[in-house]
């Protein structure tokens, strides 16, 4: 077995290539280019150019022509092949190659039709392609060969398409921001559950519509960057429950007891939609990303974005090996019925329960102005927390030009935490157990109206409400003294501690907006909204000593009693212009804010109006490369726990106090991005570049005494700059596909530690390449490699480095079984020059006939038993050595029957 050494990766690369490129076959292949133009020569980009083959076992061939006109074809020699070219408005061409022909060149040149067309209907029995304006259809049965088990292998097939390993679904180089499914959210327009759980043999067609918007209408005026999928099901799928369900239990050394279970369970009829998604394993498999998570809990309207949630939804997404125990129950409904053909119902309901159970030991040097101190943590903790959600959203559109929205949901959850931290520094050794125990409620719910006066004037009405509350009881028991000088404890045997939190946001957000189309390259948007939020924040502090005695922390100007009020009232314009291929539309803001709190001993008032510039700019050299760049100006203000001065206790070594005299943060924001796909070449282009300055700033002050903190916000006028950078480059050779990416960063701050004031910096590079196949009659096969290095420069200076390999495999032979692996090995570098690593491998084995319901799967995860992971990290004082212990090896046989 190869156990990717660091010593031997490069031979462990060199075994995969040798089995790889033993068990492909080169077959021979002619490439054929050209130009596609019109009768007058002018190109005509993004013309289908599709060869259909003229005999069995032979794939379809396709290209789209570039912003010039060029094709390029890669056809197998030894096939006989129909080539039509289509482009809207114009008739079709046809042309014939026949086998081992020397044709290597032909210019299709179109005749207009004389007749106005929608769209370009490729017509023929395969029909792979549909093009519209803003919208590609694929034709799922022209690219899969029915081996295909999930959504997620069709969808790696698709040209242009790609599928991250966390269901993150990007079409040439754009992110999908809204799944649905015959037209309707799917859970709240995820991608994850969608491309993990749809059978791909229910796939009849998948829909990509650019500039997204649910109402139709308003799709010319929204200036949206949305980007759907929409997944068209096959007609034998519909009116019948089709799903799957999987059932596995652990092999080898039962004595861990792994399992796993899991049902996808659908139910399409023209009228009536269900489905259920429902999962349970502790093999640290999770159903659903965070992303996903924060689209179900979201349940406000996308006009009125930018409150944070109270709730704290990570532990309840994203696969979690990096833990001792993970035990994880998942159960989701989705439905939509349509009354009539003017009342849309829909709604999803989720719950997830999950335990997980964590070992890690650090080493940690808490950097002060002239000394450090280290301390050596070993922390167990177990984690339970459970999630509720509700969610329900009525779509009634009177007529064609208007459309009424009214969701609501509501959200429940608990998280307990217990945790048993081992701290010992250079003067003392101390044990910890916490208690902490979370209840979050939520109601959510909107309406929006959209109405469609005339050709020139639309307009939009939007009122969104939010109620929150989360109750939080926290309890640290020890043997020792602690935070001495910070919190007012009294001699006892052993410490008890009990604190109280309680957090109540009630928010009313309106907007009102009226489009109004002057002529087709000038509008003018006028903005008119006022954002209102009240919160209340309460907290207390008690030792509890042994004789049942209690030492209020209260006389010691710990605890809290805040009323918070923040008003938002708003004016705004903003002026849309298009000169050729140029999209401007600056705008401006005039904004009205003010401020109350009202604490123990006083209140306090604080009232501004601020103008807001912000400028959005598009330049389209083509329909395949573009240039984009915003701006905007903006105030933030302090939450109501930043404005809470009187003490808090939040850790074992951290005490924290708010600041009743902050005001608002400002700051410029500007992002320029550019995309450029040339199909002609096989080349696509991405980059980003974003910039952050803040001109007033809310920042701790940090105090350290040893491994004790203090911390208290505070309102600079010190700059802080924050830019980054990213991009990407694929390439298309021969039959593979190399990508390169990079990620720039750098922070620029001011951070005041003891009472000295330090400039920090924090820069971090990262490179990487990728390499794999794109021939589906190859077996897949990719290989990664990344490169990263992080700089921090302020107290002290430090430089870390991360070196990663990633490989995937995975074969389909002898007809009825498939093959995968995936491999990961990491290595860390600290500042002085040592370094640790892991590796984590995964593999399975699954036998299904083509047309029998039953599958069975071998699976192998943490296949060389590796127990722990080991990393380096750094803040602005503190250095950290880590290492966490993961779920071992897992041995898992599994059945699966398909309805």
């Amino acid at each position: 077995m190869c156990y990717f050494m660091l010593g031997i990766n490069s031979k462990c690369v060199v075994v995969f290539l040798m089995l790889f490129v033993a068990s492909i076959s080169f077959s021979q292949t002619i490439t054929v280019t050209g130009v596609v133009s019109d009768d007058t020569n002018k190109p005509l980009e993004s013309a289908n150019v599709i060869a259909k083959p003229l005999q069995e076992k032979a794939s379809l061939k396709f290209a789209i022509a570039d912003n010039k006109g060029r094709y390029r074809l890669e056809l197998d020699k030894e096939v006989k092949y129909e080539i039509t070219v289509s482009y809207i408005g114009f008739l079709e061409e046809i042309i014939f190659v026949d086998p081992n022909s020397a044709l290597t060149s032909y210019d299709f040149k179109l005749k207009p039709t004389g007749e106005e067309l929608s769209e370009i209907v490729i017509k023929y029995e395969f029909k792979p392609i549909i093009v519209k304006k803003d919208t590609l259809i694929f034709d799922i049965k022209s690219f899969a060969n029915g081996n295909e088990r999930k959504m997620k292998e069709i969808l790696e097939k698709l040209p242009g398409v790609e599928v991250d390993k966390n269901g993150g679904v990007t079409v040439q180089g754009k992110k999908v921001t809204q799944m649905l499914v015959e037209g309707k959210s799917f859970f709240g327009g995820g991608s994850k559950l969608a491309v993990e759980n749809i059978p791909a043999d229910a796939l009849d067609k998948i829909e990509v519509i650019d500039h997204f918007n649910e109402v139709g209408f308003m799709k010319q005026v929204s200036d949206s960057d949305e980007l759907a999928m929409n997944v068209k099901l096959k007609a034998d799928k519909k009116k019948f429950v089709f799903g799957d369900v999987e059932a596995g239990a652990e092999v080898g050394n039962a004595d861990n007891g792994f399992y796993l279970a899991h049902a996808s369970l659908f139910y399409y009829a023209p009228k009536t939609n269900l489905s259920f998604i429902g999962d349970i394993n502790n093999i640290g498999k999770s159903t659903f990303t965070y992303d996903d998570l924060s689209r179900f809990g979201g349940g406000t309207s996308s006009y009125l974005t930018g409150r944070k949630s109270l709730t704290n939804l990570y532990s309840f997404a994203n696969d979690n090996q990096d833990v001792v125990q993970n035990k994880s129950q998942f159960g989701a409904a989705n439905f939509s019925h349509e009354p009539s053909s003017k009342l849309t119902i829909s709604g999803f309901s989720i719950f997830s329960k999950v335990f997980t159970a964590s070992r890690t030991e650090s080493k940690n040097e808490y950097l002060q102005n002239s000394t450090v101190a280290f301390e050596n943590r070993l922390q167990n903790g177990d984690n339970r927390s459970v999630l509720g959600i509700a969610n329900i959203k009525v779509d009634y559109s009177p007529s064609d030009t208007e459309k009424w929205y009214y969701n609501a949901q509501y959200q429940s959850s608990t998280n307990d935490v217990f945790n048993t931290i081992n701290s010992i520094t250079d003067s003392n050794a101390s044990v910890f157990e916490t208690i902490s125990k979370a209840d979050n409620i939520s109601v959510k719910q909107y309406v929006e109206w959209h109405k469609k006066f005339n050709k020139r004037h639309t307009t939009t009405f939007v009122v969104n409400q939010v109620y929150e509350k989360s109750t939080q009881n926290n309890q640290w028991f020890t043997d020792q003294p602690f935070l001495a000088g910070s919190i007012p404890l009294q001699n006892d045997v052993s410490y008890t501690i009990d604190q109280f939190n309680k957090v109540k946001n009630n928010s009313v957000d309106a907007l009102f907006k009226h489009y109004w189309i002057i002529n087709d390259f000038n509008h003018l948007y006028t903005n008119i909204g006022n954002n209102l939020g009240n919160s209340i924040f309460k907290s207390s502090e008690k030792q509890i000593l042994t004789n049942g005695a209690i030492n209020d922390f209260g006389l010691a100007g710990f605890g809290n009693d805040v009323k918070y009020q923040l008003n938002d009232s708003y004016l705004g314009l903003e002026y849309k212009s298009k000169i050729g291929k140029w999209t401007n539309k600056p705008g401006l803001y005039l904004h009205h804010y003010n401020l109350k709190t009202s604490k123990i001993a006083q209140n306090n008032t604080l009232s501004k109006i601020l103008f807001q510039p912000q400028w959005d700019s598009d330049y389209e050299f083509n329909k395949s490369e573009n240039l984009s760049f915003t701006y905007k100006l903006e105030n933030g203000f302090p939450r109501v726990t930043q404005l809470a001065d009187r003490f808090t206790l939040q850790n074992y070594n951290l005490v924290y106090r708010g600041n009743a005299l902050l005001e608002n943060e400002q700051y410029h924001s500007a992002s320029l991005r550019y995309s450029k796909l040339n199909m002609y070449r096989g080349i696509t282009w991405n980059a980003r570049a974003n910039f952050n300055k803040k001109v007033k700033t809310i920042r701790n002050e940090i105090k350290l005494d040893g491994i004790n903190q203090f911390n208290t916000p505070v309102l600079t006028d010190n700059p802080e700059n924050n830019y980054n950078a990213s991009g990407s480059f694929s390439k298309r050779i021969y039959r593979f596909n190399l990508r390169v990416n990079t990620r720039l960063s750098w922070f620029n701050y001011t951070q005041t530690i003891n009472n000295s004031i330090t400039v920090n910096d924090r820069k971090s590079q990262n490179f990487g390449v990728l390499f794999k196949t794109a021939y589906r009659k190859w077996p897949g096969l990719s290989i990664g490699y990344n490169k990263g290095f992080s700089q921090f420069s302020g107290l002290t200076k430090s430089n870390f480095q991360t070196e990663a390999i990633t490989s995937d495999f995975d074969i389909n032979f002898a007809k009825f079984w498939t093959y995968k692996f995936s491999y990961e090995n990491l290595k860390n570098t600290n500042n002085n020059n040592q370094s640790n690593f892991y590796d984590i491998a995964n593999t399975s084995l699954r036998y299904q006939k083509k047309n029998s319901p039953f599958g069975f799967e071998l699976i192998a995860n943490n296949l060389f038993n590796n127990r722990v992971k080991n990393d380096y990290s750094f803040s602005d004082y503190l250095i950290s050595e880590r290492t966490t212990f993961v779920l071992p090896r897992v041995f898992l046989f599994s059945i699966s029957y398909k309805l």
